[in-house]
């Protein structure tokens, strides 16, 4: 990580990108997807987390501004991606995503009112987004999901 003023930094990229990916094999695909992140991910300590949502990923990487860069390169070049579009770059003092070395979540059709109160659209084009709207819609997802491990545990 890049150190300013003796502290190190952390960079974070939020990208849109539609899925090329056959529907009947988006299961197993995003599987694949998942485990190579999570192998990738740890060793070049970058965090994150994964929407898949009507076609489209729209994923949030943190960590070190070199490690997230590679990343997305491998990511922008995978043809599972098509037309990949970064939202948002740069610095940040902390990490939102740092519980997990990749966390995906397909929103449900209960999750919808998520995507309309942040949007205010009927369709989800996570390429329109702002990076400030994309980052509140992976946080309101990250949300969810620490909801849905915590009633699992139950």
């Amino acid at each position: 990580m890049t150190e300013i003023s003796g502290r190190k930094t952390l960079h974070r990229l939020i990208y849109a990108s539609r899925q090329a990916i056959d529907p009947a094999d988006i299961d197993d695909e995003v599987g694949k997807i998942i485990r190579a992140s999570i192998r990738n991910n740890r060793e070049a300590s970058v965090t994150g987390l994964l929407l898949i949502h009507q076609g489209y990923f729209l994923q949030a990487l943190e960590g070190p501004a070199t490690a997230v860069l590679t990343t997305y390169g491998r990511i922008s070049n995978d043809p599972r991606h098509a037309e990949p579009s970064v939202l948002q770059t740069g610095p940040v003092e902390a990490r939102s995503f740092g519980d997990w070395n990749m966390c995906a979540r397909r929103m449900t059709p209960a999750d919808e009112a998520i995507l309309d109160t942040l949007s205010q659209r009927k369709s989800f084009e996570p390429h329109t987004l702002s990076g400030a709207s994309a980052l509140r819609l992976l946080k309101a997802v990250r949300g969810i999901q620490d909801r849905t491990q915590l009633q699992a545990l139950r």
